[in-house]
């Protein structure tokens, strides 16, 4: 038996409890390992609440990302064994959900602990990077010359954003509410910082990318955010729609400003991107190199002990964190 983090319907609402559940033997192509670190991603709350598109069962694993020591593999694995460092690459499944003392997943999601990196750093790498890569990499080829808009910047999730907009050329745009967290972005990488509560968010924006405006938004807020920087769009833009922060389910679009530019939203999900088995190895390949050469590395915001799983998600749920949240288990 051991400790796993489950989403069940208790009392006619979804709470996350701990339980303790039998530790099953890995299948074919399965690796289980003794989980040290479990990085927390708003799509945990999401799942939780009902709001993710995959559906919500009960009682179901929580988590999405985690780092550990393999103690077993299911017949036909060949390129880890037990003793070896791991991590595992988000890809939806709940039943192979990670939060817990001991998790299975597929031997095509598991990636490497990098070296030189904590348990905690390795288990809150993941998410953010790959999520960040398939729109800026992939699909909009950010490069040099372009204007990349991260939005909610201080999220893990935008962090991550900026060092991979960085490492391939771009220029970073951050926005963020309050000025509280401008300092912050800008020493995380941004090249600028867009504040809300100063209003005329179109306004900043063309000052600091000369008028030109950005050709990819990285967007976490979504609702009538879209409003307010619709006339700073760069022609072509790409809006990268993969977070509804700002509260509503729906999208808010000003019709006009978008056709003048030929602006395309994308309703963007990585999960949907790894459905793909090349996809899956080209992203791998480029966050793993780029972590090993020390071109990006996750900031941790806190840790909290797997015990206090509810704390943790509730200091999420706050919005006060600048970078990722991570659970450490008995064993890290």
């Amino acid at each position: 038996m051991n400790n796993a983090l489950l989403v069940d319907r208790i009392d006619g609402e979804n709470r996350l409890v701990i339980r303790p559940i039998d530790r099953r033997e890995p299948g074919p192509g399965e690796v289980r390992y003794q989980v040290h670190a479990i990085g927390l991603n708003r799509a945990d709350l999401l799942y939780l609440h009902g709001g993710h598109y995959t559906q919500t069962s009960f009682p179901s694993r929580i988590g999405f990302e985690a780092a550990g020591i393999v103690d077993a593999v299911g017949p036909g694995v060949t390129s880890v064994k037990v003793g070896d460092r791991v991590s595992a690459m988000p890809f939806g499944d709940p039943a192979y959900s990670v939060g817990g003392e001991f998790a299975i997943t597929p031997e095509p999601f598991i990636a490497p602990w990098p070296e030189g990196y904590s348990a905690v750093e390795a288990a809150g790498a993941w998410m953010q990077y790959l999520t960040a890569y398939f729109p800026l990499k992939e699909i909009a080829a950010a490069g040099p010359g372009d204007a990349v808009l991260v939005t909610a910047a201080s999220s893990s999730a935008g962090l991550g954003a900026i060092q991979i907009a960085r490492l391939l050329g771009a220029t970073v745009l951050a926005s963020t509410r309050s000025a509280a967290k401008a300092d912050f972005l800008r020493q995380a990488g941004a090249d600028h910082v867009i504040v809300m509560d100063q209003g005329d968010v179109a306004g900043q924006i063309r000052a600091a990318t000369g008028g030109q405006g950005v050709r990819i938004v990285y967007e976490a807020v979504a609702g009538d955010f879209f409003h307010q920087y619709a006339e700073a769009l760069a022609p072509g833009a790409m809006i990268f729609v993969y977070g509804a922060m700002g509260g509503s389910p729906t999208i808010d679009c000003p019709i006009v400003p978008l056709i003048r530019v030929a602006a395309q939203i994308h309703l963007y999900s990585l999960i949907n991107q790894l459905r793909d088995p090349g996809a899956v190895e080209r992203s791998r390949a480029f966050v793993a190199a780029a972590m090993a050469d020390g071109r990006i590395r996750p900031v941790i915001d806190r840790v909290f002990p797997f015990e206090q799983a509810l704390d943790a998600y509730a200091y999420m749920d706050s919005g006060a964190q600048k970078g990722k949240i991570v659970m450490q288990t008995r064993y890290g």
